[in-house]
């Protein structure tokens, strides 16, 4: 019988097997699992972090035209 994973073997799992997934963009993908291994996965935490991101792409996108 297989042993029951705690909840947070389970989270574990989860952020460390976002890096293999390539249907993910894999900025936001280090960005959750950062956030979640430094303890700051909190919806403030994630809407900054989002935005961040997304003014990156803006800055690449108008710096590529």
């Amino acid at each position: 019988m297989d042993e029951v994973q705690s909840g947070k073997e389970l989270c574990d799992q989860f952020f460390e097997a976002l890096k293999s997934r390539s249907d993910l963009d894999q900025k936001m993908a280090m960005l959750l699992r950062d956030l979640y291994s430094e303890g700051k996965l909190t919806r403030d935490d994630i809407l900054q972090g989002l935005e961040t991101l997304r003014v990156e792409k803006e800055d690449e996108a108008k710096s590529q035209t």
